[in-house]
């Protein structure tokens, strides 16, 4: 019985550990693949992967090579309560192109990030490939 709840103990400390998830966002990621609801998935292309790199808060560049200016400066905000989704959000900000994308938080740990976007009902997972300075 003290072994049951002292491994319980442990799990609920090791689950209450994790960073919040402003802090485990941050860093440089590359799209790997992206999926359909079916569980389709296709894989980015060696080289002309896209990257995001989530800076400080509010602050984020979107790097795709096939694009003309390569790298965009954008905006995000994270909502983490009180979403349509009632999971966390993300909302990236065009403004040179005056739009926004929602995504749905799916997954977000130190390695991996798997977000799901609505409108296009595709789900994009990205692993992380650098971190950011501070």
């Amino acid at each position: 019985m003290k072994k049951i709840l002292f491994s319980l103990l442990i799990f609920s400390f090791a689950i209450g550990c994790s960073a919040p998830i402003q802090e485990r966002i941050l860093g440089i990621w590359e799209r790997t693949s992206t999926c359909t609801p079916e569980g389709q998935c296709q894989d980015a292309v060696a080289g002309k992967a896209s990257k995001l790199t989530l800076l400080r808060p509010g602050l984020a560049i979107y790097e795709n090579p096939e694009d003309s200016e390569k790298q965009r400066k954008i905006e995000y905000e994270l909502f983490e309560k009180n979403t349509k989704s009632n999971s966390p959000e993300l909302l990236f900000r065009f403004l040179n192109l005056g739009f926004q994308i929602r995504y749905i938080i799916l997954k977000a740990d130190r390695d991996k990030l798997e977000l799901f976007n609505p409108d296009l009902n595709n789900t994009e997972i990205y692993k992380k490939v650098g971190v950011v300075a501070e």
